[in-house]
């Protein structure tokens, strides 16, 4: 308020709301991803969209819950973020969403819950919906959440049971050092990580392929965990195995927070 010209400014707080999400279908990111060629604009490219990809998590998310609030804009802030091939399955991924502006601060929950899962059926689903403070999003972004991960693994050539279990036990509990994978290096620090794996698993096998179960430190890159990332990643499945290896499916089933 200005005592001169009684003028009043009106300062509206936002609204956390914290939850999690699972994702079921590929191809999905969490948040918004400008073109890279307009950075949102809009061009050829992007079919005049501005974005890389249709839709993603956040959008998915907002478009069911911005107008029970009556809210300028809502963000998303997860606990880490998927690769976009990847599933979000089991206990789903935490987030907390911040409505910019509302006019409403409070609305059924339960219902919200269940309005977002009836627009996104095959697409994704949020639980456990609660308020919360704006302490939650440092809370969820600064976690040391570990992660499990079900992986499919191609093999250049076929490998035998005891040489995958070989590689599967010599890797359980193991500390793995990371240099930032190519495939991200245009747009991440070039550092060089440790993490742990704290238990690995075998679910299966036939031919040239494999499936595992990962329980590893957040931030441990599972893709080139299994692939070696051309040594950027040691020890790697690949490394153990002695043959080539490369993730064809990913699906993390479990965040902890």
């Amino acid at each position: 308020m200005n005592l001169w010209n009684d003028d009043i400014e009106l300062d509206v707080r936002p609204v956390f709301i914290y939850g999690r999400y699972l994702k079921y279908r590929r191809g999905i990111p969490q948040t918004r991803w400008y073109c890279r060629e307009c950075r949102g604009k809009g061009c050829a490219r992007c079919n005049f969209t501005g974005k890389m990809y249709a839709e993603s998590v956040e959008e998915l998310i907002k478009a069911s819950i911005i107008d029970e609030f009556g809210a300028e804009d809502m963000i998303l802030h997860g606990c880490g973020r998927e690769d976009i091939d990847a599933r979000m399955l089991g206990s789903g991924r935490p987030f907390v969403v911040e409505l910019k502006e509302p006019v409403r601060r409070h609305v059924d929950l339960q219902a919200l819950e269940a309005k977002v899962n009836a627009a996104n059926i095959g697409k994704l689903a949020v639980t456990s919906l609660q308020y919360v403070g704006r302490d939650m999003i440092a809370r969820i972004k600064n976690a040391n959440a570990k992660k499990t991960y079900r992986v499919v693994v191609e093999l250049r050539i076929p490998v035998n049971k005891e040489a995958l279990i070989d590689a599967v036990t010599k890797l359980s509990d193991a500390m793995i050092e990371q240099r930032t994978p190519l495939r991200v290096a245009h747009r991440r620090a070039d550092l060089v990580r440790q993490r742990r794996i704290y238990e690995l698993k075998l679910l299966g096998y036939s031919g040239n392929t494999c499936e595992l179960e990962v329980k590893c430190d957040g931030g441990l890159y599972v893709k080139e965990l299994i692939s070696g990332d051309s040594g950027r990643t040691s020890p790697s499945f690949s490394d153990m195995l002695g043959v080539e290896a490369e993730v064809k499916e990913l699906d993390v089933i479990d965040v902890e927070l």
